[in-house]
């Protein structure tokens, strides 16, 4: 079969590599999918801190059932289905609570195991979701980033009817919003320097922020909630600049919620943080929980991913897919890789 990998900072290789079988307890998968998440395109430029090359990437994906190995049940050939690619141990007490992305031995499909950038995968048959009736391949591919909203959503102490701030309107920043909004949050403003995506997020009936256009953007916030600060911030791009605007918008006693991935250690306003009694707390990936919450959520229609889903590349075309995301952002925001 063929598969790609990432061999160094800039470059993908193309590979003839044997066919996998399914073992007893996994099913062979035909991936159909692949969505480029945000901290791929950081492994591509070189800058994402916890990998190393060579590497084959896919970590959010739908395939199908080709094979089924023996001891499996629930899975037959031809289901659609996803894979929740974080793996721990599975006998640590975080794994025990289902907090499987806090397990010291955390193993992840597209970093330390082969992602889905092959045409086929074996996999574990206690890893892959099926879909259920009338979610599509392109929907079913999302399943992973829509659980990192999820989980986002639910960090801080509640959120229903509470303001909320969300810095950064590409996919994770667009569906934390919508899962917050289904939640029951009160009024909610996102904050984007990029045109293109702020006006994705006014068709989903999100107020959103230009800070080129405002001479400041806390100030420009308050405005639009009413008068009022934020009571949660969402920073959901992994940049200084975005966290301190979460921390000087955010009232007082307020939660910023740090769900962007970090190239580089920023210099955070802590003097603020302590004098406003702020709660920052990290959101990592997502439980089992927030897996089915997001596969319930696509079935159930109460979130709208068609908008997010910007561009198709084929297989053979991944190092144009990663060109257009690094040189026109202003274009794209989800990135499909189309297998079959």
């Amino acid at each position: 079969m063929k598969q790609a990998v990432v061999t160094e900072p800039g470059r993908i290789a193309y590979r003839e590599v044997p066919r996998p079988v399914a073992q007893p307890g996994q099913v062979l998968l035909r991936i159909v999918r692949i969505g480029i998440c945000g901290s791929d395109v950081h492994v591509f430029e070189g800058k994402h801190p916890l990998v190393s090359f060579p590497l084959v990437q896919g970590h959010e994906f739908s395939a199908t059932v080709e094979e089924v190995g023996d001891r499996v049940e629930g899975l037959r050939r031809g289901d659609l289905v996803t894979v929740q690619p974080a793996i721990g141990c599975g006998r640590c007490g975080r794994c025990a609570a289902g907090l499987v992305a806090q397990c010291d031995k955390l193993l992840f499909v597209g970093g330390a195991l082969p992602g889905a950038s092959s045409e086929f995968l074996a996999m574990e048959a206690s890893q892959v979701i099926k879909m259920p009736p009338g979610v599509d391949a392109d929907d079913a591919a999302m399943v992973e980033p829509l659980a990192v909203a999820v989980h986002a959503v639910g960090r801080p102490d509640g959120i229903a009817g509470k303001r909320l701030l969300i810095v950064g309107a590409g996919t994770i920043g667009n569906l934390t919003a919508q899962v917050a909004r289904g939640r029951g949050a009160g009024p909610a403003v996102i904050v984007d320097k990029i045109p293109f995506r702020n006006s994705l997020a006014e068709g989903l009936g999100f107020q959103t922020l230009d800070p080129a256009l405002v001479d400041s953007v806390e100030e420009a916030v308050q405005q639009t909630l009413g008068g009022e600060r934020p009571e949660v911030a969402f920073e959901c791009v992994g940049k200084a600049v975005p966290l301190n605007t979460c921390i000087r918008s955010v009232g007082r006693g307020g939660d910023v919620v740090v769900v962007g991935v970090y190239e580089d250690d920023p210099r955070t306003q802590m003097i603020l943080v302590q004098d406003k009694e702020i709660t920052l707390k990290g959101s990592l990936m997502y439980t089992w929980d927030d897996y089915y919450t997001a596969v319930d959520l696509i079935a159930r229609r109460q979130v709208e991913l068609k908008p997010l889903q910007t561009h198709h590349f084929p297989f053979e075309a991944w190092g144009e897919a990663y060109r257009l995301l690094m040189s026109r952002p202003d274009e794209a925001v989800k990135v499909l890789i189309d297998m079959v």
